[in-house]
Formats: C-alpha cells, sequence, structure tokens
C-alpha cells in the first residue's frame, strides 16, 4: 500500500490590511483649521431658494412627526423621488418649528462643523487607500478648502449631501477593512444606511468599495470580492422598500428631466461631457453656478471634453498606481446617479460634487506629495518644496473666502448668476423675482435693473432658446414673467410712473399664455383680474371688456383659492354696480 498522504495544512488567512498610521493631533488640528476657517464667512446667509420649500416651508421640518420624516417624501411630493429623513431631522432639530423666523446661522454653522467631520475621515480614508501619509493628508486639505464646494456647505439644503458623505466615506471606511469581524459589518451596513437616508447618490457606494477592493486587491478572486457585497445588496434592499414604501416609486418622474427626449446617440456624448466637467471643477477652482442648461452638454463644450481627456488621460499614465488608479475609477462610479444615465430633474450641479471631489483630489495631492519627497531625499530634510502645498492651499482658500459671500442673499446669488450667463432665461426669471419681491420695479442705475427689465430679459432669452431647438422657460413661468410686468406697470409703480398702455400687451400675452396650457389656473385668472382694470385707463378695455374677463375667471373649469375668487367676485359686483349707476345716469 502507498504511504498514507499527510493532510494538507489549512489556508493561510487572508492578510490582514496594515491600520493606517496613528492620527498625529497636530494634523488633526490643522485639518480642522483649514475646514473650518475659510466658511466662517458663510454663517450669515439668508435662506435661498429651496431652503424655503424644503425647510422654512416644510411641514415636515416645522412639524415633525416618525411618520412624516421616514414615510413620506420630501414635501410631500413622490414625483420628485426625494426620501432623506435624516437630513430633514437635522433641520427639524434646529429649526424648533419657527419657520423664517429661524436664525439661519445655526444651520450653516451645522454645515461648517459636518464639512469638518466629513474631512477628517476622509483622510483616514485616503490612508486606507495605501497612499502616503503625505498625499493622503494632502488631498484631505485639498477637500477641505476647495471652493468647489461652496455650493455644498454654504448652501443649508446643501446638507444632504454633507451627511450623505460623512456617512459614506465612513462606510468606506470600515467597509475596506480585512479580514471584517462581524462588528466591521454591522457598523458597515449601518453607516451604509444612515448615508442612503441621507441622500439617494449614497447608492452606490458598494459599487465604490468594489472598484476599491478589486484595484488595491487583485489577488482576492472576483467572486469572493462579488460574496463581500452582500450585506450592503441586503442592506440596500431594505433602504429601496422604505423608499417605496415612503413615496410609491423608486425614481424621479423622468418628465420632469431635461434629457429626457435625447436621442440615444447624444447619450455617450453627454455622459462623456458631464464626467469631465465634474472632473474640471473638482481640480481647477471655477467660479460657481447654479445652473446650467441643457445645450451646454448636448453641444460641443471646450472645458467638459478638456476635463473628460484629463481624467482619461491620468487613468491611463497611472495605470500603474494602485492607490491613484483606485480612485481615478472610484471617481466616476460615485457620480452614476447624477450623470444622466436614467435622466434626472438636474442638468449638472456642483453640489453633486462634494463626496466624488476626494478621489479626484487625490491626484494633484500625489504631485504635491512628490515635490516633498524628492526633496528630502535629496537634501535629507523639507524645506522650499513646501511652498507650493501652501500656496496652493492658501489659493484655494482665497477663492472659497471670496465666492461665500455669493450666498448671502438672493439677490446677490441671482444677480452673480445672470451676469456669469446672460443667456439663459431661468437665471433672468430668478432675478427677476426677487427683485420684484424688494419692491426693485425699474433700473435704478446702470448696475442695477429692475424688475420689469429682468422679465423682459427672461421672456426675449427665452425665445432665443425656443429658435435654438431647446427647452426655455416653462409655461408657468412664462405666464408669472408677463403677468409681472402687467401687474408692476398697472398697479405697484408710484402713480405717476403708472402706464396703463404699457400694462396691457403685457397682460395679453399672460392671458394667452393662460389659456393655451393646463395647470395655469391661478396665473389666468389673476391675469384676467388685472386686465379687468384696465377700464379704468383709456386704453380700449370698455366696460363690456372687462365684465367678460371677470367671467371667464369665474368659469367652473378654474380652480381657483377661495381668496383670489373671493377678489374677481368684489371686483365683478364693482364693475356691475359701475354699469348700474352708468345707465341711471343715462336715463
Amino acid at each position: 500500500m502507498p504511504p498514507a498522504r499527510p493532510p494538507e495544512p489549512p489556508p493561510a488567512p487572508p492578510p490582514r490590511e496594515p491600520a493606517p498610521p496613528r492620527a498625529s493631533p497636530l494634523a488633526v488640528a490643522a485639518l480642522l483649521l483649514l475646514a473650518l476657517l475659510p466658511f466662517l464667512n458663510a454663517l450669515r446667509g439668508d435662506f435661498l431658494y429651496d431652503d424655503f420649500p424644503y425647510v422654512v416651508e416644510n411641514s415636515q421640518v416645522q412639524q415633525p412627526t416618525w411618520h412624516g420624516l421616514f414615510l413620506e417624501p420630501l414635501t410631500r411630493r413622490p414625483e420628485l423621488g426625494l426620501h432623506r429623513p435624516l437630513p430633514v431631522a437635522s433641520y427639524a432639530l434646529q429649526a424648533q418649528g419657527r419657520g423664517a423666523e429661524a436664525p439661519t446661522w445655526p444651520f450653516h454653522l451645522g454645515n461648517v462643523l459636518l464639512h469638518a467631520a466629513t474631512t477628517l475621515v476622509a483622510w483616514r480614508l485616503l490612508l486606507r487607500l495605501r497612499a502616503t501619509p503625505a498625499a493622503a493628508w494632502l488631498a484631505a486639505a485639498l477637500f477641505a478648502v476647495h471652493p468647489c464646494h461652496v455650493e455644498a456647505i454654504d448652501w443649508i439644503v446643501g446638507r444632504a449631501e454633507l451627511l450623505a458623505a460623512l456617512f459614506g466615506l465612513a462606510f468606506l471606511l470600515v467597509g475596506l477593512r480585512a479580514p471584517r469581524r462581524p462588528r466591521d459589518l454591522a457598523l458597515a451596513a449601518l453607516l451604509y444606511a444612515a448615508a442612503g437616508l441621507s441622500k439617494e447618490s449614497a447608492f452606490v457606494l458598494p459599487a465604490v468599495l468594489f472598484v476599491l477592493e478589486r484595484t488595491l486587491r487583485p489577488e482576492v478572486p472576483r467572486r469572493d470580492a462579488l460574496l463581500r457585497q452582500l450585506p450592503w445588496a441586503a442592506t440596500l434592499a431594505l433602504l429601496l422598500l422604505l423608499r417605496v414604501a415612503a413615496m410609491g416609486t423608486l425614481a424621479p418622474a423622468v418628465g420632469l428631466a431635461p434629457y429626457r427626449d435625447l436621442a440615444a446617440w447624444q447619450r455617450p456624448l453627454l455622459w462623456f461631457q458631464l464626467l469631465g466637467e465634474y472632473f474640471w471643477r473638482a481640480i481647477v477652482p471655477s467660479t460657481p453656478r447654479l445652473f446650467f442648461h441643457e445645450s451646454e452638454f448636448v453641444e460641443w463644450n471646450a472645458t467638459a471634453l478638456a476635463g473628460g481627456a484629463a481624467w482619461l488621460a491620468a487613468l491611463l499614465l497611472l495605470r500603474r498606481h494602485a492607490t491613484l488608479r483606485a480612485a481615478l475609477l472610484a471617481f466616476p462610479v460615485t457620480l452614476l446617479t447624477v450623470l444622466n444615465v436614467r435622466p434626472i430633474q438636474e442638468t449638472f450641479a456642483e453640489r453633486f460634487l462634494y463626496l466624488p471631489s476626494l478621489f479626484a483630489l487625490l491626484l494633484p495631492a500625489a504631485g504635491l506629495a512628490a515635490l516633498l519627497e524628492r526633496e528630502r531625499r535629496g537634501s535629507g530634510r523639507i524645506g522650499a518644496s513646501l511652498a507650493a502645498p501652501a500656496a496652493t492651499l492658501a489659493l484655494l482658500a482665497g477663492f472659497t473666502l471670496h465666492w461665500n459671500p455669493i450666498w448671502d442673499s438672493a439677490l446677490r446669488l441671482w444677480r452673480h448668476n445672470v451676469a456669469l450667463s446672460p443667456e439663459l432665461p431661468f437665471l433672468h426669471y430668478q432675478y427677476a423675482y426677487f427683485l420684484h419681491d424688494h419692491g426693485l420695479w425699474q433700473r435704478s442705475d446702470a448696475e442695477t435693473p429692475g424688475a420689469i427689465e429682468e422679465y423682459e430679459k427672461a421672456l426675449a432669452c427665452h425665445e432665443r432658446v425656443v429658435a435654438r431647438g431647446y427647452r426655455g422657460m416653462p409655461p408657468d413661468q412664462q405666464a408669472r414673467a408677463w403677468l409681472s410686468i402687467g401687474s408692476i406697470w398697472l398697479l405697484q409703480l408710484p402713480p405717476e410712473r403708472r402706464s396703463a398702455a404699457r400694462a396691457k400687451p403685457a397682460l395679453e400675452r399672460a392671458i394667452e399664455v393662460g389659456e393655451r396650457y393646463t395647470r395655469l389656473d391661478v396665473e389666468l385668472a389673476r391675469a384676467l383680474l388685472h386686465y379687468s382694470l384696465l377700464r379704468h385707463g383709456d386704453v380700449g378695455v370698455d366696460r363690456d371688456l372687462a365684465e367678460k374677463a371677470l367671467r371667464r375667471a369665474l368659469a367652473p373649469e378654474l380652480k381657483l383659492p377661495p381668496e383670489l375668487k373671493s377678489d374677481v367676485e368684489r371686483e365683478l359686483a364693482q364693475l356691475l354696480a359701475e354699469s348700474a349707476s352708468a345707465d341711471a345716469k343715462k336715463e
């Protein structure tokens, strides 16, 4: 008989991932200062734009309940596809039911503190990605001061980005531990759930984790790497079930998406240019913009193409550098939900760059760290080479401090955006709305246009955009712009500057738009009501035309709020009394 074979030794356990080096108190303090100081002048900003529907006027914030937080969509509008319990809960804790009376600085301070915490987690994650200590710290420092984060941090509703990034990066940090212990799995699953309950874009984080693990640990079989994602798949399934229970759907309505009708052959260019614009803005400090038109990414865009080419070139040139390649591959994966692979309601938004920017910023950080290492090897110390990272951080912090005040007030925000993109009608409309709200009716000087001029510019830009084959202002904004121009000329200017002759064509256009489109009952009725007032001016609107307009406003098919309906009925009664009095005088 052949001799018995000795038993095979048990397989060796997987190598333990080396723990990141211990955090130096000085390095921690420096990162905290870099994250906090450039944003201190952002604490004075007002409530702006989406802050009103999502925070100030949101009953889920002002009168929170557990059901409202977790089992209802944000602002109770499922078509928006937003289910964000954790940001809403944080707003509720700070608002305390005070609505617009709540001071804004605690909300802004909360955002800045979240940014500081995220910076520290980002630093530890980069160390776990095997970046050199110098590169990891410099990337976290660049992340702390970079002006591409101004929108996410300075805008109160940007908190969803901050919470998703904080919990999401912590999930990646714990999920990359090897070998995993049961408590690591539980903690990572909890962090992933918290990220997903903060913002929908965090759902892709398990894919990011898979990309990082496959790139940094190629020796792990693909099957084993996929099996390691099962806990996150189970967590995602629970998140999606909760989302469906709250909204009745998984995704926002495609009907609201700007790229919903884009041809299939145009989509690859769209995706590449969106990725390129995000990469460019993650690296190069660029003036903040709140709105990007759909045409910017379906036509050739030099900046976006340069950014996309830079990302591709870096990926090819650094294919032998595992950490940088992992970061470059992770960058587009973190953006999957906002690249309009499935059309969404946003064209491009700089706040979406908050978490992904960390992976892009590792690239310049590695370059700066290489300068430090070259000097250390050459002279045995680091001295003059510190000038490059110091100057870079100072420059980025200076841009951030300079651009923070854009978010101080609505007028400043929209004035800035109109100056950057004067060809876009939506920006002129928003600027006009707030000029109107502040009683700035007409141009007061060469630098300050009035609401009338901005409404007129919005409508003119709308015509030019439509002539190019793109969507312009939605019908409700068209109707409101014409209605606002008419009401300012007719009722709101000082009496000596009012003009029924200028009000009439604007109100007629508002009526035309209101009759042409559905769901404009309120705009149409207001335009008809104001049109009836033209009977007091010598512009060819007699009492018969005025009565016809008022009776049209009271037609049963128009659904009006009670207050507006009462105003129309009151004006009709007054008109009938005027007619009766005039008839009596004739007799």
